[in-house]
């Protein structure tokens, strides 16, 4: 009796199926979506964008400059910095397309986002939304670069001996992309016009501050025990119990935030100021995030301060 030919078993087939990609999103897929469409909303939408010869024109790559219009790094530049001077700046016509490319192409990513909303979105349109923002990340990056030089320009004129030039570049990086990000290009703007305004604001702010904030905390506290103390009594109101409250107020912060503090202004066991980009590597998070919890920081210590009478009695 002849043997029969074996049946594929029903694991076989499941194994079989298993290798065929499916046509939807994953999950991890899905929830790499959700934060991308946050990213292709930010679109200044033109009528052209619905054009289908007007888009042709709208993807043409465009000319940076040539070397006749580069500018040579003034004397005495770091070469971290000079670097920034082999991109030449943009004319008018080069930075009105560029934007106007870089919002189409978001345009472009929206619009497959809608499909991307229902629920079975597909992976051929995960993987053409996802080309369309990665071409307007990648216009938005030449933007940047072509303007980088503006921020060093400015942050020169603001080096203090409360802020380094390596801090005001910076903190002046970021304006810089947020200006990127809400930029009309469509009112015929220059973009170094309202980039420089957003620049300068934001330093403008940001160095007065450190400045007053440094005054008050090297000077007030400088001269207080800052070894840990125990809390004193709300009754106490002599001078000394004040200084001894300083010095409690920063056991009111977590251990994270003393640090940065005591860091910030070479205070405690630290033996000098360090900068916000050495604060950051020795605790391994981001620069901006080195100040972030320095003002919430502050802000907590002027808080107690004045919970305690600290400010009136500064005053007085």
């Amino acid at each position: 009796m002849p043997l029969a030919t074996p049946r594929r078993s029903s694991m076989s087939s499941a194994r079989s199926r298993k290798t065929v990609p499916s046509e939807f999103l994953s999950p991890e897929q899905i929830a790499r979506l959700d934060q991308l469409l946050a990213e292709s909303s930010l679109v200044i939408e033109s009528p052209e964008f619905r054009d289908s010869q007007q888009s042709v024109a709208i993807e043409r790559d465009c000319t940076l400059g040539d070397a006749g219009k580069l500018i040579a790094a003034p004397a005495g530049t770091p070469p971290y910095l000079a670097s920034l001077y082999d991109t030449p700046l943009l004319t008018k016509e080069q930075e009105f397309h560029l934007f106007r490319q870089m919002h189409f192409y978001r345009f472009r990513a929206r619009e497959i986002g809608r499909k991307l909303r229902g629920r079975s979105p597909r992976v051929a349109d995960f993987e053409q939304f996802q080309h369309w923002l990665s071409e307007a990340n990648r216009v938005r990056n030449l933007i940047v670069q072509a303007n980088l030089r503006l921020v060093v320009s400015i942050a020169k004129t603001m080096v203090d001996a409360g802020s380094s030039l390596d801090e005001l570049i910076s903190e002046g990086n970021v304006p810089l992309l947020r200006a990127v990000e809400i930029f009309d290009y469509t009112r015929g703007l220059r973009f170094s016009t309202y980039a420089t305004w957003a620049i300068r604001h934001s330093l403008y702010r940001l160095t007065p501050r450190n400045r007053l904030r440094r005054k008050r905390f090297v000077t007030g506290l400088e001269s207080a025990d800052f070894q840990p103390a125990a809390p004193m009594p709300e009754t106490v109101d002599d001078s000394h119990s004040t200084r001894r409250s300083i010095a409690t107020l920063l056991t009111r912060l977590d251990e994270r935030e003393r640090v940065i503090v005591e860091r910030r202004f070479g205070l405690g066991k630290s033996p000098r100021s360090f900068k916000f980009r050495e604060i950051a590597g020795e605790l391994h998070i981001s620069t901006e995030r080195v100040r972030q919890l320095l003002n919430r920081a502050l802000d907590r210590l002027r808080a107690g301060a004045e919970r305690i009478g600290l400010d009136q009695e500064s005053a007085a």
